[in-house]
């Protein structure tokens, strides 16, 4: 086999060598070369068409206010703003003590029940000393309301009985009616010892007790619109330290030394005849300092007055039916 000439083998393979470096550098021709990259431009909003004639604001409107409470469902009725703000109580609102019973309180009125006003308390709270006895007035404006007040609680809660207001009356006509109370004080005062410790001489007034205080408090009927007066009167005496020292040094020589004690009588009058139509009492002793009835303590002035009244129209000094 013939070779062909090693001049033109080299040259053939230059030849090749020159082909293929070149065709490796272009391009290939489906990759069209990248643009170059362009900075972002930006956007531009058209500017709003100005009008011919620019339109007015408009008046603002003023805002509801607010509901002070809930809507209500439908059909049901709205909450008046006064009864709400009553349901509300404030958490930190101080408790009120509760306030004494008055009879200016509206009561329904009872089928039957008696009309009966009550009339001032006339009591007193004297303080014994060694030195001597002598009345104390805030004592005695103590007893008089825890008495008050008492009386018309019991006669609150009994059904045969409706408490009205004692109507505002004027000076004068008050002078009356405190002349009346006295007159009432002494009728208890002089009673109740001859009824006890009387005898027989005084039975007969048990079931026959015709005492008044006269027809002078007809006004106060028609004022009130009350039939009847409920009264309390009566006395008590507090001993200090030293009088209840006293009064255990005499009992120890064998002497007897009053000490103090509570005195308190009631009834209930007819205020047009002024008929005293039912009358009671009760006494309590203070032996050496102590004692059960201190009328000043409104507990024990609530117990004092229902006893009196327990077993009503029963009596432990008069025994005749009071209506």
């Amino acid at each position: 086999m013939n070779m062909p000439p090693r001049s033109q083998v080299l040259a053939a393979a230059s030849l090749w060598l020159c082909t293929w470096v070149a065709t490796a550098q272009e391009p290939p021709p489906s990759e069209a070369p990248a643009a170059p990259p362009q900075e972002e431009q930006p956007a531009t909003l058209p500017e709003p068409a100005v009008p011919a004639e620019a339109p007015e604001a408009p008046e603002p409107i003023a805002a509801e206010p607010e509901p002070a409470g809930p809507l209500a469902a439908p059909g049901e009725a709205i909450a008046e703003p006064a009864a709400a703000a009553e349901a509300v109580v404030s958490p930190d609102a101080t408790a009120v003590p509760d306030a004494p019973v008055t009879t200016s309180e509206a009561v329904a009125p009872r089928a039957g029940a008696k009309r009966i006003v009550m009339m001032p308390v006339e009591f007193t709270v004297y303080q014994k000393s060694v030195s001597g006895i002598e009345a104390v007035p805030d004592w005695t404006e103590t007893a008089k309301f825890a008495l008050g007040d008492a009386a018309i609680r019991m006669l609150q809660q009994d059904e045969r009985f409706q408490v009205v207001a004692l109507p505002q009356l004027d000076g004068a006509t008050q002078g009356l009616l405190r002349e009346h109370v006295e007159l009432f004080k002494i009728i208890g005062n002089t009673a109740i010892p001859l009824l006890q410790y009387g005898g027989k001489a005084w039975a007969e007034k048990k079931t026959n007790f015709d005492y008044t205080l006269g027809d002078g408090l007809g006004f106060l009927a028609e004022a009130s619109e009350a039939e009847y007066a409920f009264l309390i009167a009566g006395a008590q005496v507090a001993q200090t330290g030293g009088a209840a020292f006293m009064e255990f040094l005499a009992a120890a020589a064998g002497a007897y030394v009053g000490g103090g004690g509570t005195f308190v009588f009631a009834g209930i009058v007819d205020l047009k005849s002024g008929a005293v139509k039912w009358f009671n009492n009760r006494t309590g002793a203070q032996v050496f300092g102590m004692t059960g009835t201190d009328l000043r303590k409104p507990e024990t002035a609530l117990e004092v007055v229902t006893q009196m009244f327990k077993g009503f129209p029963a009596s432990s000094v008069v025994n005749f039916p009071p209506f």
